[in-house]
């Protein structure tokens, strides 16, 4: 996203976090990006646009997302949404709180995994939304410096037992924003599916086959398709499609090369299936895609 800044949040170095609450007709701030982890809660708002990297949803009257990637650029926009009383509540987090002993205990496993998982953006359905809304006013109307910590840590605990919470960039496109974000994750121990998922990282652009990959591992086809499949929720196939994808994606957004030139040096063999593919994946055209940012 070419014209997007890094905001300066209102978070001072000694807090753990800040929460502003506003209510507001419009959606009007740019898209941007910053170092500090967001959750971010917008209510009354059906019918706006959240663009989070390369995921672009029109979104209902509740919308919770996590976001912990320093360099994913996001943005709510007024979409088809009429002038009403949007309620928003956004809880930037100092990412620091996490780092260290503490995250890598036991008892933080799952909130870790959520913040790993939130690095591509992490949207929550309406349905655990509802069940922690107090919890989230509640943080916003909070006095009590130490309480409310205990009740940031008590919500972003209850978030991550959600297991219908569905990421939303691309795992390519915020690699190639932020190659520190590292390559999607692996299967812990599996270093099989690291070597394919690598491979396919810097071959992309070309022809690969499932014969290649198997034999990469000593696998006849048809067992790795299943090993692969079991570990990653994917298949080979549907792997390398959604990474060229995502490299597509990031590639119309900040290059000025052409739709058929970035389909061709993302491995799409013609023009016609990188539209297709990209209309079944996004939702729209690449042509639109990049209208749209």
């Amino acid at each position: 996203m070419k014209q997007s800044f890094t905001e300066i949040t209102h978070l001072e170095p000694l807090d753990i976090y800040y929460v502003g609450e506003r209510h507001k007709t419009f959606f009007e701030y740019p898209a941007h990006c910053h170092g500090e982890f967001e959750l971010n809660f917008v209510e009354n708002a059906a019918g706006a646009v959240r663009t989070i990297g390369d995921s672009r949803q029109t979104i209902g009257s509740l919308d919770l997302v996590l976001i912990t990637g320093s360099k994913l650029v996001h943005v709510w926009e007024q979409g088809t949404c009429p002038e009403q009383d949007i309620y928003e509540i956004t809880v930037h987090i100092a990412p620091d709180t996490f780092h260290g002993t503490l995250i890598d205990k036991r008892s933080f496993g799952s909130i870790r995994r959520m913040l790993e998982r939130a690095q591509r953006g992490l949207a929550f359905p309406e349905a655990a939304i509802q069940i922690v809304r107090e919890d989230i006013v509640n943080l916003a109307h909070s006095n009590d410096s130490f309480a409310s910590v205990i009740r940031l840590l008590n919500l972003l605990y209850r978030l991550s037992l959600v297991e219908e919470a569905k990421e939303l960039a691309s795992t390519s496109f915020i690699a190639s924003e932020n190659p520190e974000a590292g390559a999607e994750g692996h299967e812990p121990g599996d270093e099989r599916i690291r070597q394919v998922k690598d491979y396919v990282a810097t071959h992309y652009m070309h022809q690969i086959s499932m014969q290649q990959l198997a034999g990469m591992v000593h696998m006849s086809s048809e067992t790795f398709s299943r090993f692969f499949r079991q570990r990653t929720g994917r298949t080979p196939n549907r792997y390398i499609i959604d990474y060229r994808l995502g490299i597509a994606a990031r590639m119309l957004t900040t290059t000025e090369l052409s739709v058929s030139e970035i389909g061709y040096s993302c491995g799409f063999n013609t023009l016609s299936h990188f539209n297709r593919l990209f209309r079944e994946s996004k939702g729209c055209t690449p042509s639109e895609f990049r209208e749209q940012f």
